[in-house]
Formats: structure tokens, C-alpha cells, sequence
């Protein structure tokens, strides 16, 4: 009789017909409180395998996803400057492929270069082979352009099993978010810097997006309108922004 299904004839299931039960029931509780993560007050999992928010203190990163776009990217640069606030970018590496000298001119400025995967489809409909050969596809267009990024924020946010296994297999940490505008659905720039000062505090990490690709048309400019009253709360707030790495104390 296998393990699985041996009984104990005084307590039931003995403790070795348990522990493939409970590895099972990991591995499907893991990717459930990971995409709950946002909404509870956690900061990282164990082992780093998932983050939403950098260590308590004054810090605060701003992060972009679905660029580069040269039709909304740039404007999102030129405010980051005028403001003096760095941002980390994930972006699609189908993106990146179409336009290479744009994520050039993301890290000239300062910013930080991370990905977003390859294409911006569901995890929890796909298969581990997928995923894996999304994400390989994503790190090669980086590399073309020299970046080796160490972060990964799937589409959606969406986590499974087999997006975390991939990530550990190129040593790539998984991180959402613990505030966002949701621009695509909200109504003006002042609705997307209420959302998020709702959900900031220290070491927030603030989801936004500087392109339309994957969302409707004026989300990313409300995005990038926005960033004035975002600053104006941060600075109440006594909160820094900084990029990904510096807020969790990474050095390149």
C-alpha cells in the first residue's frame, strides 16, 4: 500500500502518509498568499520569496511597469527629473525589443532597468514550460542591452508555483507591490495619488504604469500627472524615494 493512503490503526493518517499531503498543500498555499500579499501587512515572505514592501524606514519605491513606450515612457522620464524622484522600471520584453534605446535612456537618467516578464499573459493559465520560456526570452532582450536585472514583478501579479521556480533559477527575486493608482480605472490624476497615498506608508512599494500597452488610453498620463501630488505626500510623510535595490539595501 503506498504511503499516501496507509493508515495508522490508532490515529489515522501516520506521519509518513502526511508529508506528501502537506508538501502538496504548500505548494498550492504559497501562490495564494502571495497574490494576497498586498492586502496584508507582510513584507517578505521567507527566503526572499516574494516581496511587497522594503524594510520600515523612510524609503519608498516607485516602480513602472509595461515600457518602454516613446509615446508615454519619455514623459514619465521628464517628470521623474523635474521632481528628482528615481523609479524602477519593469519593463515587457517585448518592449524592450521593439525599443532598446529607450530602456538606454531609462538608465541614463538614473533609473533602474528590471523585468516584467516577455509578454503580458496570465501565469495561472499557463504552463511551467511557458512560463519558463517567457522569462528566458524576457532576460535575453535585457541582456542584449546589458542589463541583468535581479527582479522579477510577473503580469497581473500573478504567482504560481512554476513562476517562482523559474525565478530562483536565475537567481531573480519576485516583488509586487503594497500600493497602486490603478490608473486605467480611475477618473483623473488626483483619484490615482488618493489611491496610492491609501496604501503607502514605509518602505511602500507604489505600483504605476508608463505605458497604455496593456491598459486604455490616458492611464499612463494620469500616471505621470499624478507624480506632483505623490511627491507633495511623500515629502509630508517624511518618505524617500528610491529605487528597488536601494530601498532594500542591494548594491550593484
Amino acid at each position: 500500500m503506498s504511503p499516501a493512503v496507509r493508515r495508522s490503526s490508532r490515529h489515522g493518517w501516520t506521519a509518513r502518509a502526511l508529508i506528501p499531503i502537506g508538501l502538496a498543500a504548500s505548494a498550492h498555499m504559497v501562490p495564494s498568499v502571495v497574490s494576497l500579499g498586498q492586502w496584508l501587512p507582510i513584507r517578505v515572505l521567507p527566503g526572499d520569496l516574494c516581496r511587497w514592501r522594503g524594510p520600515s524606514g523612510d524609503g519608498v519605491a516607485l516602480t513602472f511597469d509595461d515600457g518602454p513606450d516613446p509615446r508615454t515612457t519619455p514623459h514619465v522620464l521628464d517628470r521623474l527629473d523635474q521632481l528628482s524622484l528615481p523609479a524602477t522600471f519593469f519593463c515587457l520584453g517585448q518592449q524592450v525589443a521593439l525599443h532598446p534605446e529607450l530602456v538606454n535612456e531609462i538608465r541614463r537618467r538614473g533609473h533602474q532597468v528590471e523585468t516584467h516578464g516577455f509578454r503580458h499573459a496570465h501565469h495561472f493559465v499557463r504552463t511551467p514550460r511557458w512560463v519558463r520560456a517567457d522569462l528566458d526570452s524576457a532576460l535575453d532582450v535585457l541582456e542584449q542591452v546589458g542589463i541583468s536585472p535581479r527582479w522579477f514583478r510577473p503580469p497581473f501579479g500573478q504567482t504560481t508555483g512554476a513562476t517562482m521556480g523559474e525565478a530562483r533559477r536565475h537567481g531573480l527575486r519576485l516583488v509586487l507591490w503594497s500600493a497602486w493608482g490603478r490608473e486605467w480605472e480611475e477618473p483623473d490624476s488626483i483619484s490615482v495619488a488618493r489611491r496610492v497615498r491609501a496604501g503607502v506608508g514605509p518602505g511602500g512599494i507604489v505600483l504605476l504604469h508608463d505605458a497604455d500597452v496593456q491598459s486604455p488610453p490616458g492611464s499612463s498620463r494620469r500616471a505621470t500627472e499624478a507624480l506632483g501630488p505623490i511627491a507633495e505626500d511623500l515629502h509630508r510623510q517624511g518618505l524617500t524615494a528610491r529605487t528597488l535595490d536601494e530601498l532594500v539595501g542591494l548594491s550593484r
